[in-house]
């Protein structure tokens, strides 16, 4: 588990929603351990690893399984949420209540809240810098659709900007709508994300 929490914080270069942790940079590989251990509580997700031979391992992908999100339980907010919580300023871990509430109205908002819990949704994604832009992103996206497939169910992403967006539609998604959540402390303002989804019946799915 620490290892792939250390791969995903490198992947985002330890910044990733870094003024809602404090800009502590030592937080990071926390907050995606607390994702990862969330993912295993009661099977709730799957964390599936891409490794290179000779090399090890260079990419992880963490999706939500049909039937479930992430912090649904107080279980899995037990697995390292909530202690998380604890350690940030009043300021950070508002925001964070903000923000999944915020999360969870966009969704309803474009996909809706039952196709998300009935699909296969990706709660984080990463590869680390010098193996980006390689084919690793693509296929731990595709044994991700292989297997929602064999189910008969969508795959639902959020992300932020245009690149990303565009990458994902490379692959076959489709942009369901967007919103604007609040920007992390202490910036004020928004920030937009999308939300993709795609689709069983896509001609390119699980291949």
């Amino acid at each position: 588990m620490d290892k792939y929490s250390m791969l995903l914080a490198e992947a985002f270069q330890y910044q990733l929603f870094g003024g809602a942790l404090g800009n502590d940079k030592s937080l990071q590989e926390p907050v995606m351990r607390a994702h990862l251990a969330a993912a295993l509580v009661e099977g709730s997700g799957e964390i599936h690893i891409a490794e290179l031979p000779d090399v090890g391992d260079v990419g992880v992908a963490l999706w939500f399984c049909p039937g479930h999100t992430y912090l649904e339980s107080d279980a899995q907010r037990n697995a390292g949420w909530n202690e998380l919580m604890d350690r940030l300023p009043t300021q950070c871990s508002d925001w964070w209540a903000t923000f999944f509430k915020q999360y969870d109205e966009l969704a309803e908002n474009t996909v809706g809240w039952e196709v998300k819990r009935g699909g296969y949704h990706l709660q984080l994604f990463g590869v680390v810098p010098e193996y980006q832009r390689k084919g690793i992103g693509n296929a731990l996206t595709r044994y991700a659709e292989n297997k929602a497939h064999a189910l008969g169910v969508p795959m639902i992403v959020e992300t932020i900007g245009a690149v990303n967006v565009r990458i994902y539609q490379s692959l076959g998604y489709k942009v369901a709508g967007s919103g604007h959540l609040t920007s992390t402390p202490p910036a004020d303002g928004t920030f937009e994300m999308f939300v993709l989804i795609k689709q069983p019946e896509a001609t390119d799915f699980g291949n």
